[in-house]
């Protein structure tokens, strides 16, 4: 099939001023889905023209240039379709369709490490700024701080963007959280604001809609572990002006000591600093997007962080160093190497994801295929979804002979007591199971890049996977094997231990002249 005959028909839909606008995004998105799944497999000039020629219809329909831009940022990942998105977004009036677009760039940076810019990302902290702002100059003569004199000292309500599941990491974050806070004598209320997009305010391609629990607006209350914790979801969807009063008028009745905001990019949280302190947790190793009184940076602070500080007029005080914790549960069952057909004598070496779909590219498999050439009593471990397992392995001989896909597996540290090692993939995710990694005595590689880097530490940062290699090589040696579990363990016991690093963020905080 010729290039033109590819977008022939997308222009033929563009151009039928018989459709509805909904007509044409159900046929575009039905067309474009089609050409997305085979982009790969047509030729660099044919690529290239069908990239030039949907350039052209960006121009010639300008109605859909959002769409269409955003469906060749999703096939190419160049930055200059980003920067189209950009472009848009920072003109848009429209809150909703700023909001919405806002959390498709976040979902789309995270997932393609090499956009993640600290100018992308700089970029995208602005343009958070801007919808803060439209809602803070509505509440601008609201504004009363409570005083420190006149707020609940008991009382800390914890603010989480989304929950959904305990096997959701940013929900297991936020109830963890609660847990430490209770055992420094603090009384807890939960607020699920459900702020990202449930539904489509203009159409994007391959929008990233986030889930929601109904079953959560009929209780007032969650029970985590042995602890329940007074609960609230909004139930409409944000952004909602309405929704956002009710959430304040709240915050004027609790009278809270301060404001828990997990994760970033909440502005009823950031709204709620207008009352009261609030202080951002991010879900990730970098300044979270908040427009909130502290952040938490769990991580020293370097450079860049305050060139970003300086550019966004925040002051250095505002930023809490810390470190950043995770949950730990314990193996509920015992695996079996030979139930993967696996044997004793094997070096198993896991690797983890939600999106390795996506993160597992041509560079890291061919290095992967090559490093158990050289080791053919090495296994990979390939743990969470991968429809494309066949098709790699099809392509790569000796990880069709060396590796094993075990899917999506809850008993992550069950899974891991047959394992010997974790390896990350390029990406920005991943801490939670590398913690985990870490707490069962696996070694974690890692490039210097991303969530797992920190999580892991220097320790762990590999060059090449010739690293990768002399470990295997010397991991017959039981001195060096049982002294790498002891390293992987005592980093560990730094990183899961939330009610420690939860006083000492307290404390920092409320010594600080914006405490007040």
């Amino acid at each position: 099939m010729r290039s033109s005959e590819v977008t022939l028909e997308i222009k033929k839909i563009l151009s039928n001023d018989k459709l509805s606008n909904v007509e044409v995004y159900k046929l575009l998105d039905h067309e474009l889905t089609q050409l997305n799944g085979n982009f790969e497999s047509i030729d660099s000039s044919g690529r290239q023209v069908i990239i030039t020629e949907i350039e052209q219809m960006i121009s010639d329909y300008k109605n859909w240039g959002i769409y269409l831009t955003s469906f060749l940022l999703t096939c190419t990942k160049d930055q200059k379709f980003l920067d189209g998105i950009f472009g848009y977004i920072e003109k848009e009036e429209r809150i909703d369709v700023l909001h919405f677009i806002y959390w498709q760039i976040t979902s789309f940076l995270f997932t393609t490490p090499k956009l993640k810019t600290e100018q992308n990302t700089n970029r995208l902290r602005r343009i958070y700024r801007k919808y803060f702002e439209y809602f803070n100059n509505q509440i601008a003569n609201q504004a009363n701080w409570i005083p420190y004199e006149e707020r609940n000292q008991d009382l800390v309500v914890v603010v989480a963007g989304q929950m959904i599941s305990m096997v959701h990491s940013p929900t297991q974050v936020a109830l963890d959280h609660c847990r430490a806070l209770y055992n420094l004598k603090k009384n807890i209320y939960l607020i699920n604001t459900a702020d990202m997009p449930r539904s489509i305010a203009t159409p994007y391609f391959g929008a990233v809609l986030s889930n929601y629990v109904e079953g959560y607006n009929q209780t007032d209350k969650l029970v985590y572990e042995d602890l329940s914790i007074p609960f609230f979801q909004c139930q409409k969807e944000m952004p909602n002006g309405a929704q956002i009063s009710e959430l304040i008028q709240m915050i004027l009745h609790l009278k809270p000591l301060f404001v828990l905001s997990v994760s970033g990019s909440n502005v009823s949280a950031d709204l709620f600093s207008n009352f009261v302190p609030v202080i951002t947790l991010p879900l990730a190793y970098e300044l979270p997007i908040s427009e909130s009184t502290f952040s938490i940076l769990p991580r020293k602070i370097n450079t860049a962080d305050l060139n970003t500080l300086e550019e966004l007029d925040r002051s250095r005080e505002s930023v809490i160093e810390s470190v950043f914790t995770y949950k730990y549960t314990p193996p509920q069952t015992k695996m079996h190497r030979e139930h993967w057909g696996l044997g004793e004598d094997n070096f198993v070496l896991a690797i983890v994801g939600n999106r390795l779909d996506t993160e597992l590219d041509d560079s890291f498999l061919t290095e992967l295929d090559d490093l158990l050439k050289c080791n053919d009593h090495a296994r990979i471990m390939f743990i969470g979804d991968l429809q494309n397992y066949k098709r790699i392995t099809n392509r790569y001989i000796t990880l069709d002979k060396q590796s094993v896909h075990v899917g999506v597996q809850k008993d992550l540290s069950a899974v891991y007591e047959v394992c010997d090692a974790y390896l990350n993939t390029v990406r920005s995710g991943g801490g939670t199971s590398a913690a985990i990694a870490l707490r069962q005595g696996l070694p974690v590689f890692t490039y210097a890049f991303g969530d797992v880097a920190h999580t892991a530490g220097e320790y762990y940062h590999i060059n090449s996977f010739d690293d990768v290699n002399t470990f295997i090589k010397n991991w017959g040696d039981p001195v060096f094997r049982e002294r790498e579990r002891s390293v992987a363990i005592n980093r560990a016991s730094e990183i899961f231990d939330s009610e420690k690093v939860m006083r000492e963020v307290i404390e920092t905080m409320t010594k600080s002249p914006h405490f007040y």
